[in-house]
């Protein structure tokens, strides 16, 4: 599941960036807005799965495998950023 989730974040980060990029032509810009959609999407996603899971609460985050979420989000807007570089601004 946290796969998925991750995978739905580097999607829609993907394509908000790139959409920013298009219309702004400004790739600080786009990259700012790939790091925040990956930050919206995914802080919620461990906020939630964290909130419905009583052994997590207990046991804290490290224990229960959703820090992964966490992790991941230098990771996606990374890959973001290279794609970002294989895109053609057309003027």
């Amino acid at each position: 599941m946290n796969y998925m989730i991750i995978s739905f974040s580097l999607l829609v980060s993907t394509i908000g960036s790139i959409l920013v990029l298009k219309r702004k032509n400004n790739k600080l810009l786009s990259g700012l807005s790939a790091f925040g959609l990956n930050i919206i999407i995914l802080v919620v996603a461990t906020w939630i799965f964290y909130r419905g899971d009583d052994e997590a609460r207990v046991f804290g985050l490290g224990h229960s495998g959703y820090y992964i979420l966490i992790l991941a989000i230098p990771v996606i807007t990374w890959i973001n950023l290279l794609i970002l570089q294989f895109v053609k601004i057309r003027k």
